[in-house]
């Protein structure tokens, strides 16, 4: 096993993206894809599989050999499916290694800046006088955008109505147009929309302040504890995967998160740095499976 580990890659490594290109998933997988070339001497190469909410790439993925040369690049998309497709064909836990957790992407509370409220609670206040009136804006059914919003609304009690646009794009356009009033989307599609005062960042889901974004609080800080709705990715390979092959990539990964071009490539996207290791890996899997389970099961979400 150590000729195995000092041996590999010893031929092209593809990564399977479960959306098409030009996407958050896709721009992150491909900057890893590139210093991943750059570091192991071989080619690692992207492969756009979208469909059925990313599932159909992790199909792919879960029907490879475990030898290391097919990688799956994981986002929150696949643990919400977990719960939300009742026929799925994979268990994360059980047919994937973790890798590592490579990037995380907060999403933001933004408003249109009709809406009268300067914070969180002010927000939640003009939300419930006018609850049957408004609605918020996502990316996708079953998106982390999505999940967000039906979090928000299981800890406010607020009854607003959801309205699913394809895509990240299309859902900022509504918003702006003031066509939906709020919604929770990360910081490289709002940046530009935000510095020209179309739309209002009221926190950031996350655990601590965005460095792009210094004065907007967290929604901690600004009164619902522990609320956390991350984009983020993963690399992860089939079960079996030896554990030698595991561990180059991981090191390989961390290696490369640190670096001062990776970090300011991720930084301009809004994309922060994680790279924790494959147990923290596969424990934050876990955890974030049962977390958007009960967001699922609590809202009572289905794929209609």
């Amino acid at each position: 096993t150590v000729f195995a580990q000092n041996s590999y890659p010893s031929k092209p490594v593809r990564i399977v993206v479960g959306f098409s290109a030009g996407g958050t998933t896709d721009v992150v997988a491909r900057i890893m894809a590139k210093e991943l070339t750059q570091s192991l001497g071989q080619s690692f190469i992207i492969e756009n599989r979208p469909g059925g909410g990313s599932n159909i790439a992790t199909e792919v993925v879960k029907a490879a050999d475990p030898d290391g040369y097919t990688l799956l690049f994981v986002a929150v998309t696949s643990t919400i499916n977990q719960t939300l497709y009742p026929k799925i064909k994979f268990d994360l836990n059980r047919d994937f290694e973790a890798v590592a957790l490579g990037a995380k992407v907060p999403n933001i509370l933004v408003v249109h800046p009709s809406v009268p409220a300067n914070n969180v609670k002010e927000f939640i206040e003009w939300a419930r006088a006018n609850d049957d009136k408004i609605a918020y804006a996502s990316s996708g059914s079953g998106t982390s955008i999505h999940m967000a919003g039906e979090m928000f609304k299981v800890r406010t009690g607020l009854k607003t109505q959801h309205v699913p646009y394809k895509g990240s794009a299309p859902s900022v356009v509504s918003l702006v147009a003031g066509e939906t009033d709020f919604g929770f989307l990360t910081a490289v599609t709002i940046n530009a929309q935000l510095k020209a005062g179309n739309l209002r960042a009221l926190a950031v889901a996350h655990d601590s302040r965005l460095p792009a974004m210094p004065d907007v609080p967290t929604m901690n800080e600004a009164g619902l504890k522990g609320f956390m709705a991350d984009a983020w990715f993963m690399a992860a390979v089939p079960a079996g995967t030896p554990q030698p092959i595991v561990d180059r990539l991981y090191s390989e990964i961390a290696k490369i998160l640190p670096q001062e071009d990776v970090k300011s490539k991720l930084d301009s996207v809004g994309v922060l740095p994680a790279g924790l290791s494959p147990k923290a890996s596969s424990t934050f899997l876990r955890n974030e499976i049962a977390k958007w389970n009960e967001v699922v099961k609590t809202a009572k979400i289905t794929l209609d």
